[in-house]
């Protein structure tokens, strides 16, 4: 199954639900378009149970909450858990307000979720440790990341995705770990999303929770590098970016 999930995905086109946020919903959907997934977004919680259960998995972006969205994110929590889907959760900017703070500890107290998928700062906010965070920037703290992703692990008895320069996947048990990172990932608006919502499609075609979170790093990191050759900006990157992801394979990921 490892070795052959991205062809497997291209084949089944998992059926991959992201309650997306309003800044980077359109870059979501051509990703999970490019590797293969079929994509379906909404904001609306009077469809959440019929998207649920039309989903392979289900991914909930906090990136832009409002009082409205609330409701979405519970509605589909509730389905996926009663539904047996797998369930991704991006925090983002989780410890950036009293707000975000309260929804995340509401879904992750109340729903059982199968990835978190987070930077360094998001990760340490979910697990109670102190971290200087900058909005949705991973900002800097003394803590070891895997340590600090075991921690977070525990807590929710989840897989944790902690994604940057070097990422670590584990479970608290099997931990896993990418280095094929880029800075343009950092600097380009969405990449967290993508990797989130990515992770949920091979959730959908099958994988276990720490291969899932492995490849999609692989994935999305070795698509980054890739289109760093020949490209002077984001703009640019962005599309070369997709190009990657559209033609890349299993074997390339080894």
């Amino acid at each position: 199954m490892d070795n052959h999930l991205i062809t497997a995905v291209r084949q089944n086109h998992p059926i991959t639900f992201t309650v997306a946020n309003t800044v980077t919903s359109g870059k979501v959907a051509d990703a999970l378009s490019a590797i293969g997934a079929s994509p379906i977004m909404s904001t609306a919680p009077e469809e959440a149970a019929d998207l649920v259960a039309a989903a392979h998995a289900v991914t909930l972006n906090i990136g832009t909450p409002t009082a409205e969205l609330c409701k979405e994110l519970t509605a589909v929590a509730a389905a996926a858990n009663r539904l047996h889907k797998p369930l991704v959760l991006d925090p983002v900017a989780c410890g950036a307000t009293a707000f975000r703070q309260q929804i995340n500890h509401d879904l992750l107290t109340s729903h059982q979720f199968t990835v978190i998928r987070g930077n360094a700062g998001e990760i340490a906010s979910l697990a109670g440790v102190d971290w200087d965070g900058h909005g949705i920037d991973a900002g800097s703290g003394d803590g070891d990341l895997v340590t600090l992703a075991e921690r977070c692990a525990s807590r929710y008895q989840t897989t944790v995705v902690l994604s940057g320069p070097v990422d670590v996947i584990t479970n608290g048990q099997a931990t896993r770990h990418n280095d094929r990172g880029t800075e343009r990932l950092a600097t380009n608006v969405g990449s967290g999303d993508i990797l989130s919502s990515i992770i949920a499609a091979l959730l959908g075609q099958g994988a276990d929770p720490v291969t899932a979170g492995w490849l999609g790093c692989r994935l999305v990191t070795t698509a980054g590098k890739n289109a760093t050759k020949g490209t002077n900006g984001l703009g640019s990157w962005q599309e070369h970016f997709l190009d990657e992801l559209t033609m890349i394979t299993d074997e390339d990921l080894a």
